[in-house]
């Protein structure tokens, strides 16, 4: 998904035989890449918060390793100095890539901001207002938002950070938010686990980021925004269909477990959230030897070849401090011969379906 979509499909239902028209319904299915969802936090932050955050993560492990050289940088600009223009903009080129790199293995992080620096969209350019976090700002003392001369690296960051909030995350969240009556979040929690500890925290704190402004009152814009019509969210672990049948089960349980405390929030607001294992096209196929062991085989990402795998055996518990690390797994193309007059290949999205539309 590079960008926004929308498919809208007619269902016709038949009355009882007394009324002689069906009753017709029509859903809307928004797609939008995950990565713009994670610009949510940013609709509180002010440009020193954002800074900080953003600091905060990547002043540890594995990030200040990821891009030491490039957060050295950053942490060495004067925010008072007058900016270079071209230098900011090859800064944003190198933070972006970075944020591209974070997401992908071996590290397989989750919150990788501004999401739109990852994949613009249509409209987005973000080359026309680029800014890069400044962690030289003194964001402890003083009390009010720092002053910044004009022209100056804060200000121009400042102000491009503030029209990316205001004119390209929020108008989006506003636009498309107030029609939803549910919301799907699909997670990697398999990539997750492959990565580490690191990155299965990245990754629930990014959700619980997400999924905060479920727990907002109506007092808030956020909170009217999201709790005036969704009453429903699925978070999806995604390639089910990559394990064995043993684990496929243990893979929803250990999801389950993963967000245990998130849904116990929600829960307590009214808000039904269902945690599930899915896969909307099922890439890979089980084999059985003649002796009876099993194995997968799919089709390789990069190279298209026919590839036979053991994935790795999955624990029976989540470890509630997340130290926990499987067996890499193989990247799968979407089986050959697919076709959108028959139905896709999937596992369990008749019963994600069937939550989503329970009305």
């Amino acid at each position: 998904t590079t960008d926004w979509s929308i498919a809208r499909i007619e269902l016709s239902i038949d009355r009882p035989w007394y009324s002689t028209k069906p009753r017709r319904r029509i859903i809307e299915l928004l797609d939008y890449p995950g990565e713009w969802l994670l610009d949510l936090c940013l609709l509180e932050w002010d440009y020193p918060t954002f800074c900080a955050q953003v600091w905060s993560w990547c002043s540890q492990a594995p990030r200040a390793a990821i891009a030491a050289d490039l957060i050295q940088t950053l942490a060495a600009i004067d925010p008072q100095a007058p900016v270079d223009a071209a230098y900011l903009l090859e800064l944003q080129q190198r933070w972006a890539a970075f944020l591209a790199d974070s997401r992908l293995p071996p590290y397989q992080l989750s919150r990788n901001l501004p999401g739109r620096f990852l994949l613009n969209g249509a409209h987005y350019h973000s080359e026309h207002q680029p800014f890069i976090p400044l962690f030289a700002l003194n964001l402890s003392s003083g009390g009010g938002a720092p002053k910044f001369p004009a022209h100056s690296w804060g200000a121009v960051c400042t102000q491009n950070y503030l029209a990316y909030r205001d004119h390209e995350a929020k108008p989006f969240f506003s636009r498309h938010f107030q029609s939803l009556d549910a919301q799907v979040i699909l997670i990697d929690l398999l990539g997750a686990m492959t990565a580490g500890s690191a990155a299965l925290k990245d990754m629930r704190a990014a959700l619980e980021g997400v999924l905060q402004p479920f727990t907002y009152g109506t007092d808030h814009w956020l909170g009217r925004l999201f709790r005036r019509k969704i009453r429903r969210v699925a978070v999806c672990a995604t390639k089910m269909d990559h394990l064995l049948p043993d684990d496929q089960k243990r893979l929803q349980s250990l999801a389950e477990s993963y967000l245990y405390d998130t849904v116990q929030r929600l829960a307590a607001e009214s808000i039904e959230l269902k945690v599930m294992a899915i896969a909307a096209v099922q890439a890979a196929r089980i084999q059985t030897e003649a002796n009876g062991e099993q194995s997968l085989i799919g089709r390789d990402k990069r190279t298209g070849q026919a590839v036979q795998f053991t994935p790795p055996a999955l624990p029976q518990t989540m470890p509630h401090n997340l130290n926990l690390k499987i067996g890499d797994l193989p990247q799968l193309a979407p089986p050959p011969g697919l076709d959108r007059a028959h139905p896709f290949p999937g596992r369990r999205i008749d019963q994600l379906l069937a939550f989503l539309l329970a009305d």
